[in-house]
Protein backbone atom coordinates (compact mmCIF):
# COMPACT_ATOMS: atom_id res chain seq x y z
CA UNK A 1 0.00 0.00 0.00
CA UNK A 2 1.11 3.30 -0.83
CA UNK A 3 1.79 6.33 1.86
CA UNK A 4 2.20 10.08 1.78
CA UNK A 5 5.63 10.05 3.46
CA UNK A 6 8.75 12.49 4.57
CA UNK A 7 11.79 12.52 6.20
CA UNK A 8 12.80 15.02 8.65
CA UNK A 9 14.32 15.88 12.12
CA UNK A 10 11.93 17.65 14.56
CA UNK A 11 12.12 20.87 17.52
CA UNK A 12 12.92 19.93 21.00
CA UNK A 13 10.67 21.38 23.48
CA UNK A 14 11.93 24.25 24.21
CA UNK A 15 11.40 25.25 20.24
CA UNK A 16 8.02 24.05 19.91
CA UNK A 17 6.72 26.00 23.22
CA UNK A 18 8.87 29.15 22.58
CA UNK A 19 7.52 29.03 18.74
CA UNK A 20 4.20 27.99 19.83
CA UNK A 21 3.37 31.26 21.81
CA UNK A 22 4.84 33.54 19.03
CA UNK A 23 2.13 31.72 16.79
CA UNK A 24 -0.63 31.94 18.93
CA UNK A 25 0.27 35.70 19.20
CA UNK A 26 0.80 36.28 15.63
CA UNK A 27 -2.78 34.14 15.05
CA UNK A 28 -4.63 36.95 16.42
CA UNK A 29 -3.55 39.38 13.95
CA UNK A 30 -4.19 36.40 10.81
CA UNK A 31 -6.68 34.34 11.29
CA UNK A 32 -6.93 32.80 8.34
CA UNK A 33 -3.52 31.62 6.99
CA UNK A 34 -3.27 28.44 7.96
CA UNK A 35 -0.55 28.20 11.28
CA UNK A 36 1.42 25.23 12.07
CA UNK A 37 0.64 23.10 15.12
CA UNK A 38 3.74 23.81 17.29
CA UNK A 39 3.68 20.02 18.51
CA UNK A 40 4.43 18.84 14.49
CA UNK A 41 7.40 21.44 14.01
CA UNK A 42 10.09 19.97 11.97
CA UNK A 43 12.37 20.41 9.24
CA UNK A 44 11.61 18.00 6.04
CA UNK A 45 14.78 17.01 4.03
CA UNK A 46 13.24 15.05 1.97
CA UNK A 47 9.81 14.58 0.86
CA UNK A 48 8.92 11.16 -0.44
CA UNK A 49 5.05 11.68 -1.88
CA UNK A 50 2.58 8.41 -2.22
CA UNK A 51 5.24 5.31 -1.82
CA UNK A 52 4.67 1.95 -1.05
CA UNK A 53 5.25 1.31 2.78
CA UNK A 54 7.11 -2.30 2.25
CA UNK A 55 10.05 -0.28 0.48
CA UNK A 56 9.79 2.90 2.55
CA UNK A 57 10.53 0.82 5.54
CA UNK A 58 12.90 -1.16 4.03
CA UNK A 59 15.28 -0.61 1.39
CA UNK A 60 15.04 3.48 1.63
CA UNK A 61 15.39 3.14 5.05
CA UNK A 62 18.04 0.95 5.12
CA UNK A 63 19.75 3.16 2.44
CA UNK A 64 18.87 6.20 5.09
CA UNK A 65 20.57 3.75 7.49
CA UNK A 66 23.65 3.94 5.54
CA UNK A 67 23.76 7.83 5.75
CA UNK A 68 22.89 8.16 9.66
CA UNK A 69 25.32 5.66 10.53
CA UNK A 70 28.35 8.12 9.38
CA UNK A 71 26.76 10.80 10.73
CA UNK A 72 27.75 12.34 14.07
CA UNK A 73 25.21 14.24 16.31
CA UNK A 74 25.34 18.43 15.66
CA UNK A 75 23.42 21.21 16.79
CA UNK A 76 22.07 24.99 15.26
CA UNK A 77 20.12 27.60 16.40
CA UNK A 78 16.73 28.45 15.49
CA UNK A 79 16.37 32.60 15.04
CA UNK A 80 14.69 35.11 13.13
CA UNK A 81 11.85 34.98 10.70
CA UNK A 82 10.89 35.92 6.92
CA UNK A 83 8.79 35.10 4.12
CA UNK A 84 8.87 33.94 1.02
CA UNK A 85 9.42 34.91 -1.67
CA UNK A 86 9.15 38.35 -0.67
CA UNK A 87 7.91 41.17 1.94
CA UNK A 88 5.87 42.38 -0.44
CA UNK A 89 3.67 39.48 -1.74
CA UNK A 90 4.39 37.61 1.04
CA UNK A 91 2.67 33.85 0.95
CA UNK A 92 5.00 31.55 3.19
CA UNK A 93 6.14 33.48 6.81
CA UNK A 94 8.83 30.91 7.85
CA UNK A 95 11.64 31.17 11.40
CA UNK A 96 15.48 30.29 10.13
CA UNK A 97 18.44 28.67 11.65
CA UNK A 98 21.52 30.37 12.42
CA UNK A 99 24.68 29.08 13.91
CA UNK A 100 26.82 25.76 11.80
CA UNK A 101 23.93 25.13 9.36
CA UNK A 102 26.76 23.55 6.40
CA UNK A 103 26.82 19.95 8.12
CA UNK A 104 22.83 20.01 7.64
CA UNK A 105 23.16 21.22 4.34
CA UNK A 106 25.85 18.49 3.60
CA UNK A 107 23.77 16.24 5.22
CA UNK A 108 20.62 16.55 2.81
CA UNK A 109 22.92 16.12 -0.17
CA UNK A 110 24.54 13.20 0.93
CA UNK A 111 20.87 11.49 1.17
CA UNK A 112 20.10 12.56 -1.71
CA UNK A 113 22.85 10.89 -3.31
CA UNK A 114 21.76 7.47 -1.40
CA UNK A 115 18.43 7.72 -2.60
CA UNK A 116 19.05 8.88 -6.51
CA UNK A 117 18.67 5.49 -7.48
CA UNK A 118 14.80 4.75 -5.79
CA UNK A 119 11.99 5.38 -8.02
CA UNK A 120 11.06 8.42 -6.37
CA UNK A 121 9.70 11.47 -7.60
CA UNK A 122 12.78 14.08 -8.04
CA UNK A 123 12.33 17.03 -5.89
CA UNK A 124 13.65 20.01 -8.34
CA UNK A 125 13.36 22.32 -5.37
CA UNK A 126 16.15 24.17 -3.93
CA UNK A 127 16.88 23.36 -0.09
CA UNK A 128 16.00 25.76 2.27
CA UNK A 129 16.69 25.76 5.72
CA UNK A 130 13.64 26.27 7.75
CA UNK A 131 10.59 25.70 9.63
CA UNK A 132 7.39 27.02 7.99
CA UNK A 133 5.01 28.35 10.71
CA UNK A 134 1.99 30.01 8.32
CA UNK A 135 0.57 29.99 4.88
CA UNK A 136 -1.36 32.98 2.98
CA UNK A 137 -3.89 32.22 0.34
CA UNK A 138 -3.41 35.87 -0.59
CA UNK A 139 -1.92 38.81 1.05
CA UNK A 140 -1.38 38.27 4.89
CA UNK A 141 -3.11 41.80 6.71
CA UNK A 142 -0.82 44.21 6.58
CA UNK A 143 -0.61 44.67 10.39
CA UNK A 144 0.81 40.91 10.52
CA UNK A 145 3.60 41.21 8.02
CA UNK A 146 4.86 44.05 9.81
CA UNK A 147 5.30 42.95 13.22
CA UNK A 148 6.92 39.43 11.46
CA UNK A 149 9.56 42.04 9.66
CA UNK A 150 10.13 43.87 13.18
CA UNK A 151 11.03 41.22 15.14
CA UNK A 152 14.14 40.53 13.29
CA UNK A 153 16.97 38.06 14.81
CA UNK A 154 14.45 36.68 17.51
CA UNK A 155 16.23 33.08 19.19
CA UNK A 156 13.79 30.83 19.70
CA UNK A 157 16.41 28.43 20.65
CA UNK A 158 18.76 25.38 20.03
CA UNK A 159 18.20 22.41 18.22
CA UNK A 160 20.32 19.45 18.42
CA UNK A 161 20.17 17.32 15.68
CA UNK A 162 20.75 13.80 16.54
CA UNK A 163 18.35 11.45 14.21
CA UNK A 164 16.47 11.89 11.65
CA UNK A 165 12.43 10.22 11.70
CA UNK A 166 10.50 8.90 8.61
CA UNK A 167 7.23 9.78 8.85
CA UNK A 168 3.59 9.05 7.21
CA UNK A 169 1.47 11.59 6.46
CA UNK A 170 -2.19 11.82 6.16
CA UNK A 171 -4.87 14.09 5.11
CA UNK A 172 -7.67 15.44 7.16
CA UNK A 173 -10.16 17.66 6.83
CA UNK A 174 -8.66 18.88 10.28
CA UNK A 175 -5.06 19.08 9.07
CA UNK A 176 -2.16 16.88 8.70
CA UNK A 177 -1.35 14.07 10.96
CA UNK A 178 1.88 12.53 11.10
CA UNK A 179 3.51 9.24 12.60
CA UNK A 180 6.66 8.42 13.25
CA UNK A 181 7.58 5.40 11.47
CA UNK A 182 11.25 4.54 11.74
CA UNK A 183 13.85 6.50 13.87
CA UNK A 184 17.50 6.82 12.20
CA UNK A 185 19.87 8.25 14.66
CA UNK A 186 23.34 9.37 13.85
CA UNK A 187 25.74 6.88 15.05
CA UNK A 188 29.28 8.21 13.49
CA UNK A 189 31.86 10.63 13.58
CA UNK A 190 31.45 11.73 9.64
CA UNK A 191 32.39 15.60 9.37
CA UNK A 192 30.69 16.95 6.11
CA UNK A 193 33.12 18.92 3.82
CA UNK A 194 33.32 22.09 3.92
CA UNK A 195 31.52 24.06 0.91
CA UNK A 196 33.77 26.74 0.64
CA UNK A 197 31.66 29.25 2.80
CA UNK A 198 31.52 30.83 6.03
CA UNK A 199 30.17 29.17 8.35
CA UNK A 200 26.95 30.48 10.20
CA UNK A 201 23.93 31.58 8.16
CA UNK A 202 22.24 34.58 8.10
CA UNK A 203 18.53 33.94 10.46
CA UNK A 204 17.05 36.17 7.64
CA UNK A 205 17.88 34.56 4.47
CA UNK A 206 17.57 30.51 4.54
CA UNK A 207 20.83 29.18 3.39
CA UNK A 208 18.90 26.83 1.01
CA UNK A 209 11.25 25.76 -1.20
CA UNK A 210 8.55 25.27 0.93
CA UNK A 211 8.72 21.60 1.50
CA UNK A 212 4.26 20.43 1.98
CA UNK A 213 3.08 17.50 3.93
Amino acid sequence: MKIRSFLAFDMPPVVKQTLGALIADLRRMGPDLKWAVPEQLHVTLRFFGAVEESLLSGAIATAIRGVTATERPHAVHCAGLGVFPNWKYPRVIWAGFAGDTEPVIALHDRLAKALENFPLKPDERVFRLHLTIARAKGHPPPALVKTVESLGPIEFGKVPIDQLTLYKSQLTRSGSIYTPLVELAFTGAHVAPSTGKAGGASPSTPPCGCNKQ
